[in-house]
């Protein structure tokens, strides 16, 4: 009888992004099952190709069915719940299954196809001109030859000849896809002979079996008697012993050699803390219980932790993920990319070991298949990461806990733009688990949803111990400019560092953007030096040198800063706001006996730079740590006592319906860095606009007040939690095109929008160009959409999607981003 597959092709796209069936070969019958990864032939050229298989059947209806190929190593085939994972991503945020399963996967599982030239049975006949003949000679001399290598050596023509040869039957191409598991290997030693026996002979016995007139390898033998089995490097260097006489060893048949799979786990050398104990408080303990409650009722529940900076929600989740695992379940955390800190890292390593595995864009393409591994053969019980690891293959979860909930990181903005929110929920529910949010600033949507009950909400009002929120203050920076003192760092922020580095305290001062200057303006005609790429002005930075270079921060273009601007040829060029560096040097020419460490996206490029930097910070080689949102979370320094915010104005200038929440946000996470240990602290908020009311709020860290005024003004203007935000991005190279699809799609929508009943609400603005029209040389213009997404609607947005997908906007691409970060 013969078995066939129904199988999602990975890189199908959207419009023809449906099952495709395949019979399954006699020598690979009884290995495949729903979520293995299959190599299958597709399309007119039978081009290989990845597909994941979604059912198996003893019947089908197609003729001509192709077979499966090849099924890649069971253990990176899906789960179950991870197969209907993938579907349900689809759905939620129009992408293509294939698409979801890469998110699922380790990238260096997958390969692009390489595509080879072989020559056929088929005899060349007289027509052959010269140039055909002598590319068929080439590929028949060598059996089999990629393309590239043929045009590097025969030309730009070689194109065109392969294809004459592959229609006169002459030539075929063939698709295959390289293996890059990069599996790591160890080699162990041990004894192959009767222990006896092997003895006798490491002795030099007069009885022995197999004389051996080596002392090094009688010594190596004798190592191996003693210690059992051994890996085979230490050994070697242990005894000082050659490659050349372990393997005579091993041929007398005295020693084995025996290769076992290793880990590559960059973590496994932090050691468990058996002292450490995590003592909660009175607070603590009552959320801790409220949560295990939920934990322990029947089904999948939901909660919201929010507390104070510094209020101990940590410990509360170490708590919980004790709980979970003495249950004998799994447990996820993600945290923003920005706080995966050392420490973060550390802090679960130090309680659970190699229990832990660390999933995170920093690792190697080898470290992170290890970490999958490891958790596939369930060697781990505790994954935590960012974003991604909300995928994480572990069986029997018990519950995903999501630190600073708030970040916009936990939302993907490419393909599949799902966020890591939803997954956590789908993930929940089908294993019910607990979803476990925590936060000191929750999004205004999750706070809304722990309000209307459909989190449970739990307080931590107070710091833990002894420790105090620090004093908030606003600098006035009018007054500043009035009292003549024209530097981007305040007096008032000066004077306090001072004081907490003549108590031996350090300093922390947040400024959110990196570089020297914002832009170079010129005061004769006005214009900004824009990137030629990018509708974006270019940075100023300053290298060590001392020279200047204009960099663009989106498409990496870089060049020195011209002598004269570049539109009207003046020499009165000026270089406008402040960056770190500018920032650092400030603070340099105020505090010249302080030690001064920068943080950001240029001093943290290499793999370890940024565990380095926070690791020298804690040891307290530096008195200030000033930088972008990177010293914003996630970190526990007990000296630091004084915080200082810098262009704090900036985060209220976006026009994003969400710039207030984020401001409010930002700040408090920032000044709750000040004052964690038992030393009071203080934070120093520099403003041109201290009545603000964020600014009050920020300086107050009243969140619930700050909500309170945010609901209802969305409630309002009718923003989200009370509809979806849709948004429609057209991209093209050609401006031209981009016009006509953009006024296609406007007449598409409307007419796909006015077939929907009327009880579906659909406002929509635009097209409009993008708020960064040119990136990266291509043009962007967009429409924005309110609604509420359902099955109808998101209907009409698929609908649009496999229009431009099947090729009905040529080279303008369509995308859909359901309640994106920013509009």
């Amino acid at each position: 009888m013969r078995f066939y597959v129904s199988a999602h092709v990975l890189d199908a796209p959207y419009h023809i992004d449906h099952s495709y069936s395949y019979y399954i070969p006699e020598h690979l019958e009884g290995e495949l099952r729903c979520g293995s990864i299959i190599t299958v032939p597709f399309g007119r050229s039978d081009r290989r190709t990845y597909a994941v298989v979604c059912g198996i059947s003893d019947t089908c209806e197609y003729k001509n069915v192709k077979p499966v190929i090849s099924v890649t190593d069971g253990r990176y085939a899906l789960t179950e719940e991870l197969l209907k994972l993938c579907f349900f991503i689809k759905e939620q945020v129009l992408c293509t299954v294939g698409e979801a399963v890469r998110c699922m996967l380790p990238s260096s599982l997958f390969q692009k196809t390489e595509q080879i030239l072989l020559p056929t049975d088929k005899s060349p006949d007289s027509s052959l001109d010269s140039p055909e003949r002598s590319i068929y000679d080439e590929i028949l001399t060598l059996g089999s030859c990629s393309e590239k290598k043929l045009c590097a050596r025969f030309g730009e023509d070689c194109p065109g000849i392969l294809h004459k040869l592959i229609k006169k039957g002459l030539v075929r191409r063939e698709y295959t896809i390289r293996d890059n598991t990069n599996t790591v290997y160890t080699s162990y030693v041990s004894l192959a002979a009767d222990e006896a026996c092997a003895r006798r002979c490491a002795e030099h016995h007069p009885n022995a079996e197999i004389k051996l007139r080596s002392e090094k390898m009688r010594e190596l033998l004798s190592c191996v008697i003693k210690n059992g089995r051994c890996e085979r490097d230490a050994l070697l260097e242990e005894c000082g012993a050659t490659s050349v006489q372990l393997k005579s060893l091993i041929e007398k048949g005295l020693l084995k050699q025996e290769k076992e799979e290793s880990y590559r786990n960059p973590y496994k050398d932090i050691i468990i803390d058996e002292s450490k104990k995590n003592i909660l408080s009175d607070r603590q303990r009552e959320a801790y219980l409220t949560l295990c409650s939920l934990y322990h009722e029947q089904g999948p529940h939901a909660a919201l932790l929010y507390g104070v900076t510094g209020s101990g929600k940590t410990r509360v989740m170490k708590a919980m993920i004790d709980e979970v695992t003495r249950d004998g379940r799994s447990v996820i955390v993600l945290v923003p990319e920005i706080a995966l800190t050392p420490q973060t890292v550390g802090l679960f390593c130090s309680f659970y070991g190699e229990r832990v595995a660390v999933l995170h864009s920093a690792l190697s393409a080898g470290e992170k298949l290890d970490a999958h591994k490891r958790i596939r053969e369930g060697k781990v019980d505790v994954v935590i990461g960012t974003r991604s690891a909300v995928f994480a293959p572990l069986s029997n979860l018990g519950m995903i806990i999501i630190d600073e909930e708030q970040e916009h990181t936990y939302k993907s903005d490419s393909d599949p733009k799902y966020h890591a929110r939803d997954v956590a929920r789908f993930r929940c529910a089908h294993t019910d688990s607990l979803m476990l949010l925590c936060s000191a600033t929750p999004s205004v949507e999750s706070f809304y949803k722990a309000k209307c009950g459909t989190y449970t909400l739990v307080c931590l009002r107070e710091r833990y111990g002894s420790a105090a929120l620090p004093e908030i203050k606003l600098c006035d920076m009018r007054r500043e400019l009035k009292a003549s003192h024209l530097s981007p760092v305040s007096r008032e922020l000066i004077h306090e560092i001072e004081k907490a580095k003549s108590r031996d305290e350090q300093a922390i001062v947040f400024l959110n953007r990196r570089g020297y200057n914002s832009f170079v303006n010129c005061r004769e005609c006005g214009e900004a030096l824009c990137c030629p790429h990018c509708s974006v002005s270019l940075t100023a930075h300053r290298g060590e040198d001392g020279a200047d270079t204009l960099k663009c921060h989106y498409c990496g273009y870089s060049a020195p800063v011209p002598r004269l601007c570049p539109s009207c040829n003046s020499d009165k060029l000026i270089r406008m706001g402040v960056g770190t560096q500018k920032a650092s040097e400030e603070l340099k020419l105020y505090l010249p006996d302080a030690k001064i460490m920068r943080m950001d996206a240029d001093t943290t490029a290499t793999k370890h730079a940024y565990d380095t930097l926070l690791s020298s910070f804690r040891d307290k080689k530096a008195d200030i740590l000033i930088g972008t949102q990177m010293v914003a979370k996630g970190h526990d320094f007990p000296d630091v006592t004084v915080v200082g915010v810098m262009g704090a104005d900036a985060a209220l200038a976006n026009d994003d319906y969400r710039a207030g929440e984020r401001a409010f946000s930002l700040i408090t996470q920032v000044v709750g860095r000040a004052g964690r240990a038992s030393k009071p602290g203080v934070a120093l908020i520099q403003t041109f606009k201290p009545e603000s009311e964020i600014m009050e709020l920020c300086c107050r860290g009243d969140y619930e007040e700050f909500y309170s005024k945010e609901i209802e003004l969305r409630r309002s203007y009718i923003w989200p939690p009370f509809c979806d935000i849709v948004l429609l991005t057209l991209t093209a190279s050609n401006e031209s095109d981009l016009a006509r699809c953009t006024a296609t799609l406007s007449e598409k929508f409307r007419e796909e929008a006015q077939k929907l009943s009327s009880d579906v609400p659909i406002i929509a603005y635009g097209p409009f160009e993008a708020p960064i029209y040119k990136l990266n040389e291509k043009y962007r213009m967009r429409m924005v959409v309110k609604t509420k997404l359902g099955k109808h609607t998101r209907a009409l947005f698929s609908s649009l999607l496999c229009e431009f997908s099947r090729g009905g906007g040529g080279e303008v691409v369509l995308s859909v981003d359901f309640n994106p970060t920013s509009i």
